[in-house]
């Protein structure tokens, strides 16, 4: 708990330290990237335990965060590699509800196992900013 705390001090330090434009951008990326994680980690669980409309739920949301993380670096903080790397992570999002609705559980998991594998290939490089 103290080290959450102390890493969620530290990212709102980097936001505020940053330019007046784009301090909450950076912020929202920051929170973008916690829920990420998190859902990554909650569709995983949800399909393990056959709990379908949730790792829907869950895959949607990870779609439309993904979707905001490739706008973020199309528009705020221009990385072609990363908006290929978030575009992926959109599509493995969005293939979860699809692969389900077919009654292919294995394929769920295997795209909800994919979003999770690619989390370091952005956050290297990315997180904290260079």
């Amino acid at each position: 708990m103290k080290a959450r705390l102390a890493i969620a001090s530290l990212v709102v330090a980097a936001g505020l330290a940053a330019p007046l434009g784009q301090a909450a951008t950076r912020l929202d990326f920051s929170v973008w990237m916690r829920a990420i994680d998190n859902k990554s980690v909650s569709v995983q669980k949800h399909l393990a335990a056959g709990r379908q409309p949730e790792a829907v739920a869950d895959a949607r949301a990870l779609q439309q965060l993904y979707a905001d993380m490739a706008a973020y670096f199309e528009r705020d903080y221009p990385a072609a590699d990363a908006v290929a790397i978030s575009r992926d992570g959109e599509r493995h999002a969005a293939a979860i509800p699809v692969h389900l609705a077919a009654g292919d559980a294995a394929g769920a998991a295997q795209a909800a196992r994919a979003i999770a594998l690619a989390c370091n290939d952005c956050h290297d490089p990315y997180k904290p900013f260079p």
